[in-house]
């Protein structure tokens, strides 16, 4: 049974890569005949996609618990000269 789904499986991707072509001038680029999209082969630009993705939203993140801080401090100060004036 397994090995029938891979063939399935093969026999699907031998269906959509003959529909696809290559475009002219960038072997990273291949033209979907079916839908007209053009599609990126290149494995290692979507890797670097993905890390920048990853990275931009570590930094978010981290800039939004320093906004957090920022913000848990300066109701510390403002209690703080609260209880001074008093």
């Amino acid at each position: 049974m397994y090995q029938q789904y891979e063939t399935l499986e093969q026999s699907q991707h031998s269906i959509n890569m003959a529909q696809r072509k290559i475009v002219k001038n960038n072997t990273n680029l291949e033209k979907d005949m079916f839908t007209g999209a053009i599609l990126n082969r290149d494995s290692n630009a979507y890797s670097q996609v993905v890390k920048r993705k990853q990275l931009r939203k570590q930094k978010e993140t981290e800039l939004q618990d320093l906004k957090s801080q920022v913000s848990e401090l300066a109701s510390l100060v403002k209690t703080l000269t609260e209880k001074i004036d008093k």
